[in-house]
């Protein structure tokens, strides 16, 4: 009776180890397939990049650049708004009512209204301009000039409280152009430019 005990238990124990081995050898097997397919496809990237033209290259650079930028911006805007929701529930409200209230409209005027500017700015890269407030109908008008190497102006506009609200501006192309809003309220603006030089304002319909 012991004998057969004891070859019963074996059989057994080897099939726990396996058990238990088996996860680690799956986990070591994925990650060697991650790497081949990473070198794999590194050197399929390599020779692709090498052949493409200069100016190709340093446009999908700066694309890529941009992309990271946004991505962090809309990130950062994200947690801005979960620690003040966290400490002020009233302010997240807020925020909210704010950025249902701000919305894109076409051209507009009022008879009897005009067009007055609220703030300008200019510059060459990157900026964060003082907070303005404006009434139901506004806009926000830009000239850019980039590089001969090409460059992206893009404008974010934030609520006073540090919401981010709406993109007033995304080109690459040189020239003016304007973006109209409709939504009371007091804002600032944020602007992301990979080069060039760039004018800004604001005007308010009244």
């Amino acid at each position: 009776m012991a004998t057969t005990r004891a070859h019963l238990r074996k059989p057994l124990t080897r099939r726990a180890n396996d058990w238990a081995q088996r996860p680690s050898t799956l986990i070591r097997r994925a990650i060697a397939k991650l790497e081949q397919r990473a070198i794999a496809s590194w050197r399929e990237f390599v020779p692709w990049w090498i052949a493409q033209p200069g100016h190709r290259r340093l446009a999908l650079v700066v694309v890529g650049f941009v992309a990271l930028v946004s991505v962090l911006n809309f990130t950062a805007a994200g947690i801005g708004r979960i620690g003040a929701s966290q400490a002020a529930p009233a302010t997240r409200a807020v925020s909210a009512s704010s950025a249902r209230i701000l919305t894109s409209e076409p051209a507009t005027s009022e008879p009897g209204k005009a067009w007055v500017a609220m703030q300008l700015w200019q510059g060459s890269s990157n900026r964060v301009t003082e907070p303005f407030t404006v009434g139901a109908h506004w806009r926000v008008d830009w000239l850019y000039s980039p590089p001969q190497s090409g460059g992206i102006l893009q404008v974010f506009i934030y609520s006073a409280d540090g919401a981010l609200m709406q993109m007033a501006a995304n080109t690459q192309q040189g020239g003016p152009d304007s973006s109209f809003w409709a939504g009371p309220g007091s804002y600032f603006l944020k602007v992301n430019s990979t080069g060039g030089d760039w004018k800004l304002d604001v005007q308010d319909l009244r």
